[in-house]
């Protein structure tokens, strides 16, 4: 259950991370930013919505007949759908910080280009 709810918070920012390390290390274009930048996005509010429950199904908590007859409240599968909305939110701020600071490095390497073909 912890590996998963790891997987649920870090897998998303650690995708986004990657993939936005390799568009900074080869030279890009404004559309393989925006495509950073909408992927990100999209992966957040998957992880977000479709995170938790997935997860849920592919890992269920064992039976408990106490708590399966309702005589206690059963938070077991809960976690699953905390760290699914902590890792899409997660997701969404670092794919929108990397496109930012990935803007930026654009702008500044078209500044150096523009000066250093005018001289």
């Amino acid at each position: 259950m912890v590996i998963g709810c790891g997987a649920l918070v870090l897998g998303g920012p650690i995708g986004v991370s990657l993939v936005a390390n390799l568009i900074r290390q080869r030279g890009f274009g404004k559309r393989s930013l925006r495509l950073l930048v909408v992927g990100g996005i999209v992966a957040s509010g998957a992880i977000f919505l479709f995170g938790g429950p997935a997860f849920h199904r592919l890992f269920p908590p064992p039976h408990d007949p106490v708590l399966a007859s309702g005589r206690g409240l059963d938070l077991r599968g809960s976690w699953f759908w905390l760290a699914a909305r902590a890792g899409g939110a997660l997701t969404f701020a670092i794919a929108l910080a990397y496109g930012v600071d990935l803007g930026r490095l654009r702008r500044s390497r078209q500044a150096a280009r523009q000066t250093n073909a005018t001289r």
